[in-house]
């Protein structure tokens, strides 16, 4: 028994769009050469059949559709988390006092409870 996430249709939607649309795009072309004769028509089915492959990547690299995150909170709270190590690596690599490395430590410490604290809470991210 899966549960599906109700993202999971827009999901696999941005997924294979451009899969879709390239073979649409393919179709149409090969089609009119396959069943007319008439050049008109070639041209015109290779025009939109090359609008709608280009439509389709730059959908893919691009989406319309937003982004579905459903714990903006901790995904926020692991963005400052990872600066901390940042923080403490340049400090590590600089040698600087004890003290400074102390710092990053107590504020990676009070980082790792607000994601205790976060974890599994939907909604928007607090500004902190």
């Amino acid at each position: 028994m899966s549960e599906k996430s109700p993202g999971s249709f827009r999901r696999r939607f941005n997924r294979y769009i451009a899969l879709a649309t390239s073979v649409v795009g393919v179709l149409i072309i090969m089609s009119s050469f396959l069943f007319s004769a008439d050049p008109l028509l070639w041209y015109a089915a290779v025009i939109i059949g090359l609008e709608i492959l280009l439509i389709g990547s730059w959908y893919a690299s691009n989406p319309i559709l937003t982004s579905e995150r459903r714990y903006p909170g901790l995904r926020q709270e692991v963005y400052r988390f990872t600066d901390l190590v940042r923080q403490l690596n340049r400090a590590a690599a600089a040698a600087e006092p004890a003290e400074q490395l102390q710092q990053v430590r107590a504020a990676m410490l009070e980082s790792v409870e607000r994601m205790v604290e976060l974890a599994g809470k939907q909604g928007k991210a607090s500004s902190a």
